[in-house]
């Protein structure tokens, strides 16, 4: 029988034109790697050496840095690789690795992304350094099984090393990079100046400067102006950065990494902001972006409205007219059991009204004539304390101006005598010139304010020994403004008791509290013996009064 006969019913594989294009990916898990060894050019050289030897063209690369290996797609290198196989028309035949391991240590993902570039698309995958490839079905299972070993001995590798992280964490310890306003000095640094047998974390230059920044914050100060300021200083930084700075607890000594797993730990640096500040400037950032039930537009009639909390609920009130005649307050919670408190005093009323019950609270801030000297030179001590800030700000102004002025003559002496060219002298020179001028206005600004120090004290004086009329006799604007004053964080009212409290003071009205506290004492000490007033001494914590009425 003749068997060449059926030959032409056998069904052959259909010859494909031959692709000898190959791709390369090499990378390093850390900068550290990168820096101090070869194994880029390594394995490019092996890389290279190996695709001589089988016929392949190296057509492109990728890789080339540094990326760990902690998600695929993370890594901008390697997610550039993909996309650009799946987007391609003319594939690669393979994509060359040095070790699976260099590919991806996800294990389960990256076995599928193999079978999704094998299968679908053509392409494979070859290791370097055993010549292992995907060619063949047993190649294939040996580099499925590369990648889960990869996988295996990163999961060993965690094991080992995130207790001791937790540990190193848990002891108030920082780890990695110190945030912005920081030196990082320890035993594992890349500066050779920080190199310190143990870790500490230094408030530097710049960390004295974000340290305004969150005075001003707290004086409700609005960002685009705080970085304006920081800039004149001598600081940029982007809002993007500074929204992030006032969200990070780490500024207040707060430890709070992934790895203590919800647990709080106190740092072990110092923290250029207190903890109850922090939380002050927090909460009103996320009260702004509370959409707070049934809140009305402001009523002049209501000057105390959301300026006000409920003590039972911690809400704000917001108000209403009744009957398009009477005002009253209400909690903006509408499951709070508060009662609703009328604003004014009627002759039909049941209850003292909000307002004179406020008119009558503050009459514990007022200064009366006897304490007006001691007063006097307590608060003059106090704003000098405060001025020293403005008085360091202009000098470093001053030195600025200093080195504007030098880059502007050098900039002058480079465009006379150096040939430098007209239109970089007359951009550089516009530039430095239009700095200079705002440097100047925000010194004379700053000379202004110090300068009004007599006028601040008497306008605080005059204020302090009426604050209870100007209240009640000022418009709305007046109202808000001393209210604001006073206690920056608001009061809250008891609804049933009508009674008032707050937990922060401005300090300047708790110095006046405080001399009428000492006489009282005095009054009731029968001994004849001197009653300690020593808290009445100023502190740095006063603040100069500011009143925009």
């Amino acid at each position: 029988m003749n068997k060449d006969y059926f030959k032409k019913f056998v069904k052959l594989d259909e010859k494909v034109e031959s692709n000898y294009s190959v791709w390369l990916y090499t990378r390093v898990s850390s900068k550290g790697q990168f820096d101090s060894n070869n194994s880029i050019e390594n394995q490019r050289d092996a890389a290279f050496d190996l695709a001589n030897k089988n016929g392949y063209t190296i057509t492109k690369t990728f890789g080339e840095t540094y990326e760990s290996a902690k998600g695929d797609f993370t890594r901008k290198e390697f997610k550039k690789l993909i996309e650009t196989v799946l987007k391609s028309k003319k594939k690669p035949f393979a994509i060359m690795i040095y070790k699976m391991s260099r590919f991806s240590r996800t294990g389960g993902g990256a076995i599928g992304l193999v079978n999704e570039l094998v299968r679908n698309h053509g392409v494979h995958l070859i290791e370097v350094s055993t010549n292992r490839n995907t060619t063949t079905p047993r190649g294939e299972q040996d580099i499925i099984d590369s990648l889960v070993h990869a996988r295996k001995e990163n999961i060993e590798r965690l094991e080992i090393t995130i207790p001791g992280l937790t540990n190193f964490v848990k002891s108030g310890n920082w780890l990695g990079k110190a945030p912005r306003g920081y030196d990082h000095y320890g035993p594992r640094v890349k500066n050779l100046k920080f190199i310190s047998g143990v870790q500490e974390l230094k408030i530097n230059h710049e960390g004295k400067l974000l340290k305004k920044a969150w005075k001003w914050k707290l004086q409700e100060k609005p960002d685009h102006l705080i970085i304006k300021d920081l800039e004149l200083l001598g600081l940029k930084i982007p809002k993007q950065s500074l929204s992030a700075m006032w969200r990070n607890p780490f500024y207040c000594g707060i430890q709070t990494n992934k790895f203590l797993k919800g647990e709080i730990v106190v740092g072990n640096w110092n923290s250029i902001v207190s903890v109850e500040d922090f939380k002050t400037v927090n909460d009103r950032l996320d009260n702004k972006n509370i959409k707070e039930y049934e809140q009305t537009i402001f009523s002049k009639d209501r000057p105390l409205q959301t300026f006000l909390y409920c003590t039972l609920c911690g809400s704000k009130l917001t108000g209403y007219k009744a009957k398009h005649k009477f005002d009253y307050y209400k909690c903006l919670n509408p499951k709070c059991k508060c009662k609703d408190m009328n604003a004014c005093t009627s002759a039909k009323s049941k209850h003292d009204g909000v307002h004179n019950l406020f008119i009558n609270y503050l009459n514990n801030y007022s200064l009366k004539d006897e304490y007006m000297v001691v007063f006097k030179e307590q608060l003059k001590l106090a704003i000098e304390s405060t001025e020293f800030e403005k008085f360091e700000n202009q000098k470093i102004l001053q030195k600025k101006l200093v080195e504007i002025e030098t880059k502007l003559n050098s900039i002058e002496q480079k465009y006379l005598f150096d040939g430098l060219d007209k239109s970089i002298y007359d951009k550089h020179n516009s530039e430095l010139i239009r700095e200079k001028s705002k440097l100047n206005e925000k010194i004379d600004d700053t000379n202004l304010k110090i300068s009004n120090l007599d006028k601040k004290i008497d306008s605080c004086i005059e204020l302090s020994k009426n604050i209870s009329k100007h209240w009640g006799l000022g418009n709305f604007e007046t109202k808000k403004g001393i209210q604001k004053l006073l206690f920056p964080s608001g009061l809250y009212i008891d609804s049933v008791n009508r009674q008032y409290r707050t937990k922060k003071i401005n300090s300047i009205f708790v110095l006046i509290n405080s001399l009428s506290s000492v006489n009282n004492v005095k009054k009731e000490d029968e001994s004849g013996e001197n009653s300690d007033s020593s808290y009445i001494v100023a502190g740095t914590g006063l603040e100069p009064v500011t009143f925009g009425l």
